[in-house]
C-alpha cells in the first residue's frame, strides 16, 4: 500500500508492535496495528480529537482479513465522528494517490459501485481538500450511517492492499 506516501497509514513490523495495546475483540486475538501518523497541518485540524490508536487497530484488523475482530472496533469507531471521519479522509487520500483521483462511484449518487451512500457523502463532503464540511457532516451522522462509511473506507484500503 505505498508505505512510503505521507499521509497514508504503514504497518509497523512486528517488532516494534506492543500486543499490550491491542484492544481485546471478543475471541481474544489480536492484530498488528498500523501507526497512522498526526496530522495537524489542514487548518481546525488541531482542534479533532482523533483516536489514532483506534484507528491503527481498526486499520490493521481489516487489512489482516479479521472480520470478527472488526465487529467490536467497528462499534467504538462508530461513536466516534471525528476519528471516523478521519478513516474515511485517509481512504481518499490512500485512493486518490494510487489512482490519481476518485472514481465517480465514490463520489456521485448515481455511479454506482459498491461505495455506501454515507461513505459517498462524506467523500463528496471533503472535495473541498481542507475536509471541515466532511467532519461536520460526520458529526451528524447517526453511528450506524458512520459505520457504513467506515466499512466502505476499509473496503477501499483492503482494495488498494491487494
Amino acid at each position: 500500500m505505498g508505505r512510503g506516501r505521507p499521509g497514508k497509514p504503514h504497518k509497523q513490523n512486528k517488532a516494534s508492535r506492543n500486543p499490550q495495546d491491542a484492544i481485546p475483540t471478543a475471541d481474544s486475538h489480536a492484530h498488528g496495528d498500523f501507526r497512522v501518523p498526526d496530522d495537524t497541518t489542514h487548518p481546525g485540524s488541531e482542534n479533532r480529537r482523533i483516536d489514532n490508536r483506534l484507528l491503527g487497530q481498526i486499520i490493521g484488523t481489516a487489512m489482516d482479513g479479521c472480520t470478527s475482530g472488526q465487529g467490536p472496533l467497528l462499534t467504538l469507531l462508530a461513536e466516534d465522528a471525528a476519528t471516523t471521519a478521519h478513516v474515511v479522509e485517509l481512504a481518499c487520500i490512500a485512493v486518490h494517490q494510487t489512482y490519481d483521483g476518485l472514481p465517480a462511484s465514490m463520489t456521485e449518487d448515481d455511479a454506482g459501485g459498491t461505495a455506501s451512500p454515507e461513505f459517498t457523502r462524506l467523500a463528496r463532503a471533503g472535495l473541498d481538500g481542507a475536509n471541515d464540511t466532511m467532519f461536520t457532516q460526520c458529526e451528524r451522522m447517526t453511528p450506524t450511517e458512520r459505520r457504513h462509511a467506515a466499512n466502505t473506507a476499509l473496503a477501499a484500503f483492503i482494495s488498494i492492499d491487494a
